[in-house]
């Protein structure tokens, strides 16, 4: 397990010990879905006078499995959770695609703009274009993640999940993802003379360390055996890649920054006093743009590349999760009587 979540089990170490506020902790199950886009290129010619790109596309389909704790106090609530597939997961159809840009192809790089407030709900850039060389295969996937929110609530909300109220909270938290793709069974097309098209086994793998900070708010209302929690939270991230292409023996790696939003809608169902179950879903969206430098390379081009200061790209995420799980809350009374039952039995 990486280093940087030594922090986050610390954490949820420290709550299950506390004893001066309310503890709720329980496992959950995640299934993702979406997409994972990593773009280059340029829509007007380099020195080389070539208009193109590159795109590698990775679907995010895999199973999570965690763990979360919850530490309540008056109208405050921090919570935590512990994230992993647990070993590499098959994730769907790769794809890297090397392309050219012609006259009528578009280069959308903005996909949040705050000045004019616009929002383009797309995870690729570039449209319009015409592959010369076009590689498909399957993924594998490996991710683990760590969590961190903070709430404070208003009106009658409160962050005992059992008791009944409503109303608006703030939160504020952030994420940290490490995932790895394999992208390998890969059948090429390049189009050269003669064109080539047949397998080439393993074609790339892809790490990511991925850094998300939130700032937002939402409105929980309970009642009753149920209750219902919504939340919207803008964000702002720093991800950084290693992509490494096997047949060519050449790494790049990059460092984006970029924006995006992540959303919830939480329906739960309290089976007694200790016990809840629920049903969650979410929605993330982050857009980044950044740049990327070579290393290594078996061609005088990739080599070349290496003298370069650096190209840019874009690393853009479009997924989805729906999550299930149950909560228990800890109750330190019933513990702290029955101790003091004992007690005065052994006294006697």
């Amino acid at each position: 397990m990486p280093k940087k979540f030594h922090f986050a089990i610390l954490f949820l170490l420290l709550s299950v010990s506390s004893v001066s506020a309310e503890i709720i902790w329980g496992p959950t199950l995640e299934k993702s879905g979406g997409e994972y886009i990593f773009e280059t290129g340029n829509k007007y010619p380099n020195l080389s006078g070539i208009r193109g790109g590159s795109r590698i596309s990775f679907p995010r389909e895999f199973t999570l499995f965690g763990i979360q704790g919850i530490v309540t106090k008056d109208r405050w609530e921090i919570s935590g959770a512990l994230k992993t597939t647990g070993w590499y997961q098959k994730s769907g159809q790769a794809r890297d695609e090397d392309f050219f840009l012609g006259s009528v192809s578009t280069e959308n790089t903005t996909n949040i703009a705050t000045r004019e407030w616009s929002y383009r709900d797309s995870a690729t850039v570039y449209a319009g274009s015409r592959n010369f060389a076009d590689g498909k295969g399957k993924s594998t996937v490996s991710e683990n993640k760590a969590e961190f929110f903070g709430r404070y609530y208003f009106q009658s909300a409160n962050p005992n999940y059992w008791a009944d109220g409503s109303g608006f909270f703030l939160s504020a938290g952030a994420r940290y993802s490490y995932f790895k793709y394999y992208f390998y069974d890969v059948n090429q097309f390049i189009e050269s003379n003669p064109v080539f098209y047949g397998p080439i086994g393993l074609g790339l793998s892809f790490s990511n360390d991925l850094w998300e900070f939130f700032g937002g708010g939402g409105y929980r209302h309970s009642q009753g055996d149920f209750y219902l929690d919504i939340s919207l939270m803008p964000s702002f991230g720093r991800i950084k890649t290693r992509d490494f292409h096997v047949q060519r023996s050449i790494n790049f790696f990059s460092e984006n920054y970029g924006l995006g939003w992540t959303s919830k809608v939480e329906v739960g169902y309290k089976m007694n006093n200790h016990w809840l179950s629920y049903l969650r879903i979410n929605h993330r969206r982050f857009f980044s743009e950044g740049r990327f430098t070579s290393q290594g390379g078996l061609t005088s081009e990739d080599i070349a590349s290496n003298l370069v200061s650096g190209f840019k790209s874009h690393i853009n995420i479009k997924d989805y999760s729906i999550e299930i799980g149950v909560l228990n809350k800890l109750d330190w009374n019933q513990k702290l009587d029955t101790n003091e039952k004992d007690y005065q039995k052994t006294d006697n």
